[in-house]
Order: structure tokens, then sequence, then C-alpha cells
């Protein structure tokens, strides 16, 4: 029998990874979510904790691609919009009917 080691995540117990860096690179992108909320819900009211954790995780998932809008490259913000929607096209839904 073979034995396999796996990696928790520190902040979401309920994902593992066969990769101590990805691992910890999924800790940092959900610390940077975290923090990104905390600040929201200090600079903008109205906002609900639901809708400041989805803005955090969002902007923290895609850090990358806002890195390069905020570097002068805007239109990456869309062209990864437009490639979401063209891989949602292409998905097939299953009906659970048999």
């Amino acid at each position: 029998m073979a034995v396999v080691t796996l990696y928790m995540s520190d902040r979401d117990q309920s994902k593992t990874f066969n990769d101590k860096k990805e691992a910890d690179n999924y800790d940092k992108m959900l610390e940077l979510a975290e923090n990104v909320s905390l600040w929201m819900e200090k600079e903008i009211s109205g906002l609900s904790e639901e809708q400041t954790e989805s803005i955090g995780l969002l902007l923290a998932h895609n850090k990358e691609n806002l890195l390069k809008a905020l570097k002068g490259k805007p239109e990456v913000l869309l062209q990864v919009e437009q490639e979401a929607e063209m891989d949602e096209e292409k998905v097939t839904p299953i009906s659970a009917s048999a």
C-alpha cells in the first residue's frame, strides 16, 4: 500500500493538497481575501458581509489580472470575463433524468 502525503489548508480545513506550495498559495489567497474584505467593510458602508467576502475572494483569486490592469492594461479584466463566458458556453448541461 502506498503512502500519500496530503497538505491541509490552515484557513480552510476542508481543503487538502498534494503539494505544500499549492496549500501555502491557497492560504495566502484566503488571507488576502479576508484582509480585502475587512478593509472594504471599513471603507464602504452598506455592503453586507456576504458581499464583502465575495468581492474579497474575487479580487484575491484574480490578483494577477488585477495587477496587470492597475499597471495600465485595464482591458485584461474584460478579456478574462469574455474567456469565462466562452468557457460557460462550451459546457453541456447534464440532465438528471435517465
